[in-house]
């Protein structure tokens, strides 16, 4: 068992080290996007055809190559929120990982202002004074309700306006990976706020309604100040909506 274990560790450590060296084979060669048969990279590389095959697929996985029959592999610029976007609907993700990540969206949605103020268009801001609008008029429908149901149903549209408020702040920002990274984390977006206490719109010193009047006639400065204020309820309840999910 342990001449397996050692053997197993070995090929191991071959297949990272024959990954390594056909990133650096990439980097070295960027004259062609086509590398070259499996045969010839083991020769390169100096080892078995199999360790090399196990190195492709995994450099296939991350989105560095592609594979066609009868054309070989093919070099080709890995979507950086692909694999990451996979790993986070997987749902298999511990608990300090989504804290980690939910973190990091707020972090980026605190320092976004001056790239918002210096990109945005009229066709957004009037997206989110539709938002906005909408977003009051499912409130008082939630505070009217006379059942349950009613109720939900239109805590459910408040939620999903929220989430196009924020997404629209993204796309703000004009820079095409932030909004992707945005797309990635979506579904976070739903996870903490079903998970939040029920009045956290109302304990909200700082609505959207108030970010937007900043957008229209405030300074990049005044409206970072303002998201800080915004977010600050989700900061503080992140621990309690945590602790209602399924991830230990």
């Amino acid at each position: 068992y342990g001449q397996n274990k050692c053997s197993m560790k070995t090929e191991t450590n071959l297949v990272e080290q024959a990954q390594r060296d056909i990133l650096k084979y990439i980097a070295n060669n960027t004259d062609s996007r086509d590398l070259p048969k499996e045969n010839d990279l083991a020769e390169i590389l100096g080892v078995s055809r199999v360790v090399v095959r196990e190195a492709l697929s995994r450099l296939r996985a991350l989105g560095f190559i592609e594979t066609r029959r009868k054309k070989g592999s093919t070099i080709v610029t890995p979507d950086i929120f692909g694999v990451m976007k996979t790993i986070v609907s997987s749902g298999l993700l511990d608990r300090d990982t989504l804290r980690d990540l939910y973190q990091w969206r707020l972090m980026l949605e605190l320092g976004m202002a001056d790239f918002i103020f210096a990109n945005k268009t009229e066709e957004q801001m009037a997206r989110l004074e539709s938002i906005v609008a909408h977003e009051d008029q499912y409130k008082q429908e939630e505070a009217m309700a006379k059942t349950e149901e009613e109720r939900e149903a239109a805590a459910q549209k408040v939620i999903d306006l929220d989430i196009q408020f924020h997404s629209t702040l993204y796309e703000m920002t004009g820079n095409k990976s932030l909004m992707d990274f945005q797309h990635t984390l979506r579904h976070l977006f739903t996870v903490f706020f079903h998970k939040v206490e029920k009045d956290f719109h109302d304990r909200t010193t700082i609505s959207h309604v108030d970010l937007y009047n900043l957008l229209r006639s405030g300074t990049a400065d005044t409206f970072r100040m303002a998201m800080q204020l915004h977010l600050r309820p989700q900061l503080i309840n992140m621990e309690s909506a945590l602790d209602n999910t399924q991830v230990k």
